[in-house]
């Protein structure tokens, strides 16, 4: 996957519509952020990531500000870079 994002292009394929926010509503911290990040990563690719570093980085900040989490849970996906 692509590492480096446009923000029209960031908004198109990693926007969580109102199906995925069904999907993740009854997660909570790290897990809803880690779990909408391999829905659309899923959607994009057809497949799971290897590893977190397949992620975006831009993905992660952006599907974090949509599922509300900062702080702690972005930071656990840092790492695991």
């Amino acid at each position: 996957m692509r590492q480096d994002w446009e923000p029209e292009d960031l908004i198109e394929v990693w926007t969580l519509l109102e199906d995925d926010m069904k999907r993740v509503r009854n997660k909570s911290g790290a897990t809803r952020l880690g779990f909408a990040l391999l829905l659309k990563f899923f959607e994009v690719e057809a497949r799971f990531p290897e590893s977190a570093k397949e992620v975006p980085a831009a993905a992660v900040e952006y599907v974090a500000q949509q599922v509300k989490v900062l702080g702690r849970g972005v930071e656990y996906l840092r790492l695991a870079r």
